[in-house]
């Protein structure tokens, strides 16, 4: 067996092959120096850790990093997804085929009592998790186990629909029937949404002294969001939606400029009047409350309820004006606050046309015969379409 020890090869000699897999095991597992002090003094290796063990400590050290809520969702899929199959087996015995078998039978297990198998996209998320585990203890600076048996799963295929979008006369009966319904401030939301590509939980989390009025343009920075469990917090969704700067445009200026007179700069944009008898009370908004409430009443008066749109529609609304308006993917990418433009291609690619009409001219141009005479697209000389050759 070649190993290396201080950057030095080295070598050990096995009576067996079975006994040379194990050092190599130990020198994954534990390093060099242990595994040859445990070869040496013939010192027995310590009992593997269990997956749950491993579970625990991997919970443990994600505390600081993901909201309450999202830990306790962690939590709960390990508990009743992965524990129940794999969580009292050795971490290192359990192989590509375990992975594998627990997965196929998440596709046959009901999601609840009685209830349909679950769909690829929360068996996927569950995986993750058991990948994220295994992937946090094969950490060379941890050495909990030896390798990540998720590496090769084959997952079920997700089949995603194109998202829905807003037509343009849609949006308008909206925000007509917020006038209507005497609701300016569901409208205002409703308008700024459709106007910036803004989640409900960015939008509601808006400060004025975000809000930059030049004259003849306005724009706004994302720095906040509101997380269920949390309320509103600094950051966002990722690290490319932080600190974004975007230029509003349409209704939705008129909407920003009304609602920042007379407040202070930390105060919200976006706040609602709850004028119930016995209240009357201006405060913030709670993305639960906005979609269960105001927005469904704004749904019905607008005879949209057939089509039930949801507040994300308006973020898709937003990426089709967009592309309408002759904006490239990247720059949708910037505007969205998406980290990979693969992000903005896997969700819109099928929802924005292959090609705008001016690339479509030019293709019909190039793939249209024609005389002699030589054209210039694009600074590209394009000659004389040459005759098939008699011997061709």
């Amino acid at each position: 067996m070649l190993f290396r020890q201080n950057k030095k090869q080295r070598s050990k000699t096995f009576v067996s092959a079975a006994a040379a897999e194990d050092f190599k095991d130990s020198i994954e597992k534990f390093g060099v120096e242990r595994a040859l002090r445990y070869l040496q003094d013939e010192t027995p290796r310590p009992a593997g850790i269990s997956l749950d063990e491993l579970a625990e400590k991997w919970l443990a050290s994600k505390k600081g990093d993901v909201t309450p809520n999202i830990h306790r969702g962690y939590r709960r899929d390990y508990d009743n997804w992965i524990h129940e199959r794999l969580g009292h087996r050795e971490a290192d015995s359990i192989d590509e085929s375990d992975v594998q078998d627990w997965v196929d039978w998440m596709k046959v297990r009901p999601a609840k009592k009685g209830g349909s198998p679950i769909g690829p996209k929360s068996i996927a998320d569950r995986h993750a998790i058991l990948h994220q585990i295994f992937k946090w203890g094969s950490a060379r600076s941890r050495h909990l186990v030896v390798h990540n048996p998720c590496k090769e799963t084959e997952l079920p295929k997700r089949h995603k629909t194109s998202p829905k979008g807003l037509r343009i006369p849609e949006l308008m009966r909206l925000l007509e029937a917020g006038v209507e319904l005497d609701d300016e401030d569901t409208a205002d939301v409703v308008a700024f949404m459709a106007g910036t590509g803004w989640r409900i939980s960015e939008a509601i989390a808006l400060t004025c002294i975000a809000v930059e009025d030049e004259g003849d343009k306005l724009f706004v920075t994302m720095d906040r969001v509101h997380r269920r469990g949390v309320g509103f917090t600094e950051g966002g969704k990722s690290e490319a939606a932080i600190g974004r700067r975007l230029r509003v445009v349409g209704p939705a200026v008129h909407v920003i400029r009304r609602r920042v007179v007379g407040k202070a700069p930390g105060d919200l944009v976006f706040t609602f009047k709850d004028g119930r008898p016995g209240v009357n009370r201006e405060g913030p908004w709670n993305p639960t409350s906005f979609r269960d409430r105001r927005w469904k009443r704004l749904v019905a008066a607008a005879s949209l309820a057939d089509r039930k749109p949801t507040p994300h529609w308006l973020r898709h609304t937003h990426v089709a004006l967009c592309h309408a308006a002759g904006m490239s993917l990247a720059e949708i990418q910037r505007r969205l606050g998406h980290e990979d433009i693969q992000t903005t291609i896997n969700i819109y690619g099928r929802m924005i046309d292959e090609m705008n009409d001016e690339a479509a001219d030019k293709l019909a141009l190039l793939l249209t015969p024609r005389p002699a005479r030589e054209q210039v697209i694009e600074g590209t000389v394009v000659g004389e379409v040459a005759a098939p050759r008699e011997d061709a």
